[in-house]
């Protein structure tokens, strides 16, 4: 029992410890490879570089395109729903928007396809549409929207005959469904020239796994991806939800549309009833080879060791896969089936793992890729000039179903500093600037500068109406704000000129558990203003945002 003990304190000592770490003989590198806010990674590669995407859901600009050359440090570059008129979220509910996008390459393009999510009652487009792009870093094109295409988590596969399918799923008839969350998988051929689908469709019927309950918790099957080795065809996807019971089974064929057979050993990746390595709700996969012919998969999955309790939402994680066989296998060397915080690296990475801290000291004449916002932007309320950051002051509040003057970072621990420096002087008691920090459409805190009295203050509120906390500023020169997260507790500071932090206020965070606050989301921490529902000329400027991740601290 001691040695066990001391064993696990040595692995996660080895995690922690920083970029660097070997394993024997070979370099290792760390999971979660994108934290924060980062689900249904898809991944493609182009010669020696790698391109992967993520979900966005309500935040704009909507699908985030990063980089890399080693599989392990990823760099965001643009994002594929990058100007307001390719994406409508106005008044969409949080978790609503995109959902899971797939990117492949073909013959000098790129191709992102994904689902739009809005209110089945309103007039907005919405459903499975795709978007081209010669460079992953843009521009890419206006979407081209898919008739007859149900369901969500759309993908492409490119056949070495010419020809290209789509697949997604669906709801079966009402007389057919077994269950709430009961789907099927579908794959049709479609064309690029047109973007309409055309030929029969194959079906994969979930109903006899239902019956059987050969995989467990057969239900919502999602998420799939079409792929060929040594002439079959294999057909991943997620199911069992997406929480703690996630997990990814792999079918094969003879062709695309099938009939198919089923892994006997499925699921190949789950983390079900494991809580012991911090990781759970494994799933929505991807695989893919590199050049030098090692298959790897990148997939999502929470850190944490209580499925109510993680904030950073679902990440993108990186597996290795031995596919010598017929079947694929999740981390062959270690458990398998299984993830870890630690594998042995790619033969690409060198050794050295980025950290996940953030800096934007506004050097730059536009935002950097990283700034988020929530719904699609009608107006310009941002500038960057002259090593700042300008914020105007608009009507729309964060608490609510609008488009606030809002900038967000994702989370990437469970223990930050976001600091800011900020120079505002409000007018009327409706004007506030500082920063925010939120999770979906459910928890929201603001630390902000405001009137009170007739007297500067700073001033710490939750869901934008409870006051947990206020501090009169003796002058209106610029001041610090920070917010300080330890896993479930927040705290709210300000420090004028040449003075030290002073706490304004410290509150339980607990409903930042994932589910149900964000659902489908991470939390994000930035720069706010607001003029709470009133217009105003006003605005604020930063100088300088930081945050600080201090991991497993």
């Amino acid at each position: 029992m001691i040695l066990n003990k001391i064993g696990n304190i040595i692995i996660v000592w080895l995690f922690y410890l920083g970029s660097l770490s070997s394993f024997g003989q070979y370099i290792t590198y760390n999971n979660p490879i994108i934290a924060g806010f980062n689900p249904d990674p898809s991944v493609c590669r182009v010669g020696d570089d790698y391109y992967l995407v993520t979900s966005t859901f309500e935040y704009f600009p909507g699908v985030p395109v990063y980089h890399s050359k080693d599989l392990v440090n990823w760099k965001m570059i643009g994002h594929a729903l990058h100007r307001p008129e390719q994406l409508d979220l106005d008044s969409v509910a949080s978790t609503a928007g995109i959902y899971a996008p797939t990117l492949r390459y073909h013959q000098g393009m790129f191709y992102m396809i994904t689902t739009l999510v809005t209110d089945s009652k309103d007039n907005k487009p919405k459903g499975n549409f795709i978007v081209t792009a010669t460079n992953p870093e843009g521009p890419w094109s206006m979407p081209h929207w898919i008739n007859d295409a149900p369901g969500i988590d759309p993908s492409l596969f490119f056949d070495d005959d010419g020809k290209v399918y789509y697949c997604g799923n669906y709801t079966p008839v009402k007389e057919e469904l077994l269950h709430k969350s009961h789907r099927n998988i579908w794959v049709q051929e479609i064309d690029l020239k047109t973007f309409q689908l055309k030929g029969e469709r194959g079906i994969l019927d979930s109903k006899p796994y239902f019956v059987a309950r050969t995989i467990g918790s057969p239900y919502a099957f999602e998420a799939p991806h079409l792929y060929k080795k040594e002439g079959l065809y294999y057909l991943v996807l997620a199911h069992g939800g997406t929480g703690m019971s996630h997990a990814v089974s792999i079918w094969k064929s003879n062709s695309p549309l099938g009939p198919w057979e089923e892994n006997p050993k499925n699921p190949i990746l789950t983390h079900r009833g494991d809580l012991i390595l911090g990781i759970n709700a494994t799933g929505h996969a991807d695989i893919f080879q590199t050049k030098e012919g090692d298959w790897w998969s990148v997939f999502l999955a929470v850190r944490s060791k209580d499925e109510n309790k993680n904030v950073m939402g679902r990440e993108t994680f990186l597996a290795p896969l031995d596919w010598s066989g017929i079947w694929p296998i999740y981390n062959s060397e270690g458990k398998i089936g299984a993830t870890a915080m630690t594998h042995k690296a790619p033969k690409m990475f060198k050794g050295e793992q980025r950290n996940f801290d953030f800096v934007d000291n506004f050097d730059d004449k536009k935002l950097k890729f990283d700034w988020t916002m929530i719904r699609t932007p009608r107006e310009v309320w941002w500038a960057v000039k002259s090593g700042k950051l300008e914020l105007k002051l608009r009507p729309d509040q964060i608490e609510n179903f609008q488009q606030p003057s809002f900038l967000g970072i994702r989370v990437p621990e469970m223990k930050i500093d976001a600091i800011t420096s900020l120079n505002f002087t409000p007018k009327k008691e409706n004007e506030c600037a500082g920063l925010a920090f939120e999770r979906g459409h459910d928890e929201e805190w603001t630390l902000v500068k405001e009137l009170y009295k007739g007297k500067m203050v700073v001033s710490a509120y939750y869901d934008g109406k409870t006051l947990l906390g206020r501090q009169e500023l003796t002058t209106n020169k610029t001041i610090e704000l920070k917010i300080h997260l330890d896993h479930f507790k927040i705290s709210f500071y300000v420090k004028e000129s040449k003075s030290s932090w002073i706490l304004i206020a410290k509150t339980d965070a607990s409903k930042l558990g994932f589910p149900p606050a964000g659902r489908f989301t991470g939390s994000m921490v930035g720069l706010y203003t607001s003029s709470r529902g009133k217009l105003s000329k006003s605005s604020a400027t930063y100088d300088h945002f930081e945050l600080k991740a201090f991991a497993n601290k």
